[in-house]
């Protein structure tokens, strides 16, 4: 049975991953600061909030039109997963391969941890593949398996 503020605490949480992935995803980027620590770590590495901030910056400059849907959500203790998949057109420059003006729809997976109501460490999997051969970087004879 969990207590009224672990259900809190839970609640919490998945709002501010809603808004981060929805609305910080399109370009809302001043709440970056009330969400992540100033010493976040992503996949091992201290990033700060500059961190998800230029990740985010980057994508858009690379996918302007950029939407998100979260597919899976949940909560256990301090720790949030959530699973979501985000589409754009390929108009810009990103990860150096220069626009292509193709469509992309990429898998996304998170795990936040907080700590004093902030994320402080994220584990993130997306599929660089998947966005590599849907822009054209990677031939159609190039296989994942």
């Amino acid at each position: 049975m969990t207590s009224t503020s672990e259900r809190d605490a839970s609640d919490r949480y998945m709002q501010t991953a809603r808004q981060w992935f929805t609305d910080g995803w399109t370009g809302n980027l001043a709440m970056a600061d009330d969400i992540f620590s100033e010493d976040v770590h992503t996949n091992g590495v201290r990033v700060g909030v500059a961190g998800p901030v230029g990740r985010i910056r980057d994508r858009l400059a690379g996918f302007p039109d950029l939407t998100t849907t979260i597919e899976d959500m949940f909560v256990s203790g301090d720790k949030l997963a959530v699973t979501l998949i985000w589409r754009g057109t390929h108009a810009g420059d990103y990860g150096g391969v220069a626009a292509t003006g193709k469509r992309v729809e990429v898998r996304d997976t998170a795990i936040w941890h907080f700590r004093d109501g902030k994320v402080a460490e994220i584990l993130t999997l997306q599929d660089q593949f998947g966005i590599l051969k849907q822009v054209g970087y990677l031939p159609d004879s190039v296989h994942a398996v």
